[in-house]
């Protein structure tokens, strides 16, 4: 409420300021003295600039200090470069800016209009062509020299015990994945997408459960898709035709509008049914020209590093120790953005980057440095803990994605190695969680043995057929 005061008392003050130079203004009309009505205008004017200047450099150092408790330490290594090369940007940019700045108001001031004074005008100077060519041109190769040492430091090969982790972005989500005991993450085909398998990871079975759901297989009781487009594309014609007969039959307008409606959706339906059959059978095509038995021989290892990845539902990285952010995405740009740690990086579909970095403050000791900071001792609405006790630190998405993009968060804890390992341990590789779903005739060689858990059973009875909806992995 005082803040809508003051911008009330202030807007009023200037109106009046306004209004005042006008009648001025008609007062020397009326009076024929324009010429010296004129000189007290600029004199006026240039004399408001000077003081809002003055208020503006006074603004400028009272919000830096008064809003100094709101920044917190920078939590990664490499973080330090990037913050340097902020604050010498900013020295630099700054003096220019403060320069030019009063220059501008001082000569407004210096050189306003008076009678008989005339300005002396020059053509051209070699010498101001020369000095403001040639120190901008130094000052910003330093500037860029200076960044491409931090873009070196950030992108450059990463240490040989880096931990290696993936994060993928889409509408509107982070998924991570994280190498199981092999110590590699499993290889990706966009074609081999489905919710079964969200990042298309390659294995033997994820090939033979796509097919399976694109083509289907009547011995695994799977319609699949394109069956099911193919005849759903069968029965749209006798479906628009009824449709149009019931709304012909209905000269009103009761319910007309909503089967009008209806019949608009069948139509773009069938429109785009032909397209969605090709890219299906395309992508058909695609899977069974690669993953032929001549791929599977040559990349034999390579086909087993998906079964033990791990997808978390947080990110969650040991301290003091290098990591390596895959980044990607899965339809539109995004971008990996952990402000804290100053770790930002384009995710983009069907172009990996990469990110190093390394942690220096865990979790918790960031939590107990807020602690003492006024700011983070507030209590928000709605909350009994002060902020500090509920920190984390939280990748989000710095690209505007779609209208989900504010929600598109994840939380990275930092904490020490003994905690990461312990954390890591408890983690079950995905392949646990949908191996018993896959449309599959069975597994294959190179995939880890499912222990069948037998229902208990009398020596007299016969055996029970194997339950594969309920089976456990064993490693």
């Amino acid at each position: 409420m005082t803040g809508w005061l003051i911008f009330i008392a202030v807007l009023l003050v200037l109106i009046v300021l306004f209004q005042v130079t006008r009648t001025l203004d008609l007062v020397s009309q009326l009076r024929g003295d324009d010429d010296r009505q004129l000189e007290q205008n600029t004199k006026l004017h240039a004399t408001g600039l000077f003081i809002f200047m003055v208020l503006g450099i006074i603004g400028f150092f009272w919000s830096f200090r008064h809003y100094s408790d709101t920044n917190i330490p920078v939590a990664s290594e490499h973080g330090v470069y990037i913050h340097n090369m902020f604050i010498a940007t900013l020295i630099v940019t700054g003096i220019v800016f403060v320069v030019c700045n009063v220059l501008l108001f001082v000569f407004v001031y210096m050189y306003r209009y008076r009678k008989g004074r005339q300005a002396v005008h020059f053509a051209h100077s070699n010498k101001l062509e020369f000095i403001w060519t040639v120190i901008p041109t130094i000052v910003l190769t330093g500037l860029v020299v200076f960044g491409l040492q931090a873009w070196t430091k950030i992108t450059g090969p990463s240490s040989n015990d880096a931990l290696v982790f993936e994060m993928t972005g889409q509408q509107f989500f982070w998924t991570s994945r994280y190498p199981g005991a092999d110590g590699k993450l499993g290889l990706r085909d966009y074609n081999l997408i489905c919710p079964e398998n969200p990042l298309g990871v390659v294995t033997k079975e994820y090939v033979e459960h796509r097919l399976n759901l694109l083509e289907g297989n009547a011995a695994l009781g799977v319609m699949g898709e394109i069956p099911s487009l193919q005849k759903r594309k069968e029965e749209l014609p006798a479906l628009i035709a009824n449709l149009e007969a019931e709304i012909a039959k209905r000269p009103n307008r009761y319910k007309k509008e909503e089967l009008e409606a209806e019949l608009e959706t069948l139509e773009d339906e069938l429109e785009d049914i032909d397209d969605k059959i090709k890219i299906r059978m395309l992508n058909v095509e695609r899977i069974k020209n690669k993953y032929t038995e001549d791929y599977y021989m040559a990349n034999s290892e390579a086909m087993t590093w998906g079964y033990d990845d791990i997808l978390p539902s947080q990110l969650h990285l040991p301290v003091n120790k290098e990591a390596l952010a895959k980044i990607t995405a899965l339809d539109v740009l995004h971008d990996f953005d952990v402000p804290h740690m100053k770790v930002k990086m384009d995710a983009v579909p069907g172009m990996p980057t990469s990110f190093k970095f390394t942690p220096t403050i865990t979790t918790a000791e960031m939590r107990q440095t807020l602690s003492s900071n006024p700011i983070w001792q507030k209590v928000k609405e709605g909350d009994t803990d002060p902020m500090w006790m509920n920190f984390n630190y939280e990748v989000a998405c710095a690209e505007l994605c779609g209208v989900g993009h504010s929600a598109m968060k994840y939380i990275l804890v930092v904490e020490t190695e003994a905690e990461y390992e312990a954390w890591l341990a408890a983690q079950t590789p995905y392949w646990n969680a949908v191996a018993s779903s896959l449309k599959i005739s069975g597994l294959s060689e190179l995939a880890p043995r499912p222990v069948v858990e037998e229902a208990a059973s009398d020596s007299t009875a016969a055996p029970a057929a194997a339950d594969t909806t309920a089976i456990a992995i064993n490693y």
